[in-house]
């Protein structure tokens, strides 16, 4: 039932999102069903922001560019894929304001202007040098410094996962004037991207699902979290028990590159 919306190219994404009976997300206003349509988006962080600048691009007038495409095209949905966690973190989770920061602060506001609702997907795991920049070294970001196999485990990895996500729902983006928390086009907080489960570990991975959904409602941010499931559908009872409130799942129909257009 998933179709998009012609209106998205001229109404402002400004409506609040609920988790409603049956698991059907609706309107706050009108208990309509939301129901979206949209891309994966990562231009801000790893390679697509490398890529703009191979070219010496304006990467804010293609931000802009792309979301009026977008529009045209009938998408009211997109997916912010942020490697906050290895180019805009320390190694214990602490928000660093630089270019890439700015650059999803203007993408929010770029896309909320053209009826784009988000899904704010924040911790990456892989490395955000892939795959023209392997040899960097210089993010030194907590997914950097702990990597993916530690990050539902390890104490401190965890300290860092939460104390990045609540200054990053707290951050006020300027383009906007309005928190992350509390951005209405926001309609959903995916905790972490295609995470290392550990389902031999029930109690232990309830744990960790809890501790990053209470991470995001210390902020008072009231946003839909879901968790993702695609590494390993064993951890579903964790999910289940746990606070969160949805799954996401990720899909590669055509492989991760198709190789042609």
């Amino acid at each position: 039932r998933v179709r998009p919306s012609r209106a998205s190219c001229v109404a402002t994404a400004d409506r609040w999102g609920a988790l409603g009976t049956a698991g059907v997300v609706r309107r706050a206003d009108d208990s309509a069903e939301v129901r979206l349509f949209g891309v994966n988006y990562v231009l801000p962080t790893a390679s697509d922001y490398r890529a703009a600048g191979y070219l010496h691009l304006d990467r804010k007038k293609l931000i802009a560019e792309d979301m009026a495409q977008l529009a045209r095209m009938g998408f009211d949905g997109l997916r912010l894929t942020f490697w906050g966690d290895w180019e805009a973190a320390d190694s214990a989770g602490n928000l660093i304001a630089n270019d890439h920061l700015d650059l999803l602060d203007f993408l929010i506001a770029r896309a909320r202007e053209r009826g784009i609702y988000m899904l704010l997907s924040p911790i990456q795991l892989y490395s955000s040098n892939w795959p023209d920049a392997m040899a960097d070294s210089s993010p030194r970001g907590f997914g950097r410094i702990f990597g993916k196999g530690r990050m539902g485990t390890d104490p401190a990895a965890i300290a860092a996962q939460v104390n990045y996500l609540r200054q990053l729902l707290g951050h006020v983006n300027p383009y906007t004037g309005v928190a992350l928390k509390d951005e209405p086009a926001i309609l959903f907080v995916e905790l972490v991207n295609e995470p290392w489960h550990h389902p031999e570990d029930l109690a232990g991975s309830v744990r960790y699902i809890n501790a990053l959904t209470d991470a995001v409602r210390s902020t008072g941010c009231r946003k839909l979290v879901f968790y993702n499931v695609s590494q390993d559908f064993r951890i579903g009872e964790a999910i289940r028990r746990s606070r969160v409130q949805g799954v996401t799942f990720a899909w590669y129909p055509t492989g991760l590159n198709s190789g042609h257009e």
